[in-house]
């Protein structure tokens, strides 16, 4: 479902275990932190090189809130928009590092926009890239005529297993 890719004898197929992410929202007046464990994913190495694609639900974020809850649903359109993708390729050798950067093609409410994983090797692998809501297309809510800020860091928690 996630990768069509040909598998030659050697290719290694890996899925995506313990994943979860974290979205942090700034307002002047309040922080809300959401957090989904509704990630799937696949990486397949092959010839030194690794590529992987990861998919969020789109409505599986909670927060202390459900009513915020709703109304981000309804601002992300998820019916429309059901799925946060996010896919990139690295080099095997870069999963042994203690850090590393990976480009990577996130598609957010229907557009998709290059940004960098920070990665760091730890038990589970974390991470972290800020999404920037404006390039999504993404209507910013507002509390009393001040809107959230642009920038979303989204914080992530993953390992990958055969």
């Amino acid at each position: 479902m996630f990768l069509l890719i040909m598998h030659p004898a050697g290719a290694k197929d890996l899925s995506l275990s313990h994943a979860k992410a974290e979205y942090t929202v700034t307002h002047i007046f309040k922080t809300v932190k959401g957090v989904s464990i509704d990630l799937k994913g696949k990486m397949v190495c092959e010839n030194k090189k690794c590529e992987f694609l990861v998919a969020i639900g789109s409505k599986s974020f909670v927060s202390s809130d459900s009513n915020r809850d709703l109304n981000l649903q309804t601002i992300l359109e998820v019916t429309k928009y059901p799925l946060i993708m996010v896919k990139g390729t690295l080099s095997e050798a870069d999963l042994s590092k203690d850090q590393f950067d990976v480009p990577s093609k996130v598609s957010f409410h229907g557009i998709e926009k290059e940004y960098t994983l920070k990665i760091k090797r730890s038990e589970p692998f974390s991470g972290q890239l800020t999404l920037l809501l404006e390039d999504h297309n993404v209507e910013r809510p507002s509390l009393l005529m001040a809107k959230i800020d642009n920038e979303v860091p989204v914080h992530f928690n993953f390992d990958w297993k055969e």
